[in-house]
């Protein structure tokens, strides 16, 4: 999605999923120390110290390998795909929030036009407050109601994918490929780079709550007490990663969206398409395209330049 896949042993790998699994083995030995399962090997690990880091390595990377290859479904799941995913209980919220922020909008576009209509001064605090609810819902939310998904982090990856299709009618998930091909490396580089922080905090969001479920597991099944405070850093440090991952995600798709705004024309050039001659041109140019590629309509193909043209173009 929006990325390449990351090689297994570059810098965002490491960040992304790497540095997750690292923690996740720390904690989760920390958490499984006191039962005593095999000290004679943890007792080893740590009296060596090359053979304990290189065996946490290993597995860090084995670990970091089995997150990327489900990195999509992680990535669904938290933006509240799927028939009986549990986020989908919290749709409600975000529904009232988008409606709410929709609601001060036309507002404030009323006390605007009103100002216009009585030739008087649009008032400072209210032309900051309407910037800013513009921009929430251009960040956070795409550009209808019924793209809803039930997440923040579901919705704001929703606000980018929407956005060549409101603003050129390219759509973005189908024409994604093809846009890489003429984007330079250096800026995939930038790209990626952004992605492996929502990487990070994705999956370690999914590491708390997997040592959650280890921590109350082993209490459960081989006794001692509950230590509500190891309980409760748990939940909170499983609710900020998502919110992390959600701010991260927002950096990642300005990337995206200048990726669409810097390239497009190039990718158009590199198709052979014909220039347009305006926006509601270009708009209708895109949608022909992204209709063709989606559903191999190759009567939907836009035309492509004159033989002529591209004579003079190469001259």
């Amino acid at each position: 999605m929006f990325g390449e896949l990351p090689k297994l042993f570059d810098r965002n790998f490491a960040v992304g999923f790497f540095l997750p699994t690292a923690i996740f083995i720390t904690l989760s030995g920390a958490i499984l120390d006191p039962y005593k399962f095999a000290p004679s090997l943890i007792g080893y690990l740590a009296a060596d110290l090359l053979v304990g880091t290189t065996v946490l390595g290993l597995l860090s990377w084995v670990g970091g390998i089995v997150l990327l290859a489900v990195n999509r479904d992680l990535y669904r799941l938290m933006e509240g795909y799927g028939k009986y995913n549990p986020v989908k209980l919290f749709g409600g919220f975000e529904k009232r929030r988008y409606a709410k922020a929709r609601a001060e909008l036309k507002k404030l576009d009323d006390e605007y036009t009103q100002c216009l209509e009585a030739k008087r001064d649009f008032p400072k605090a209210s032309r900051t407050r309407r910037n800013q609810v513009m921009r929430q819902l251009a960040e956070e939310f795409p550009d209808k109601e019924e793209y809803l998904l039930p997440t923040p982090f579901g919705n704001v990856l929703r606000s980018f994918e929407t956005y060549p299709r409101e603003m050129y009618g390219l759509e973005a998930i189908d024409g994604w490929g093809r846009l890489l091909a003429v984007i330079p490396k250096e800026y995939i580089e930038l790209m990626d780079g952004a992605k492996s922080q929502v990487d990070f905090w994705v999956n370690l969001g999914v590491v708390f709550i997997l040592l959650q479920i280890e921590y109350v597991g082993l209490v459960y099944s081989f006794g001692g007490s509950l230590n509500g405070w190891i309980v409760f850093l748990f939940i909170v440090l499983g609710t900020i990663a998502p919110l992390r991952a959600t701010s991260a995600a927002r950096e990642w798709g300005d990337y995206v969206k200048s990726a669409f705004d810097m390239f497009a024309p190039k990718m158009r050039e590199t198709l052979g398409f014909e220039m347009p001659i305006n926006r509601e041109a270009e708009e209708k140019q895109w949608k022909s395209f992204s209709q063709a590629i989606i559903y191999r309509r190759p009567d939907r193909m836009p035309e492509i330049k004159k033989q002529e043209e591209k004579k003079s173009d190469s001259k």
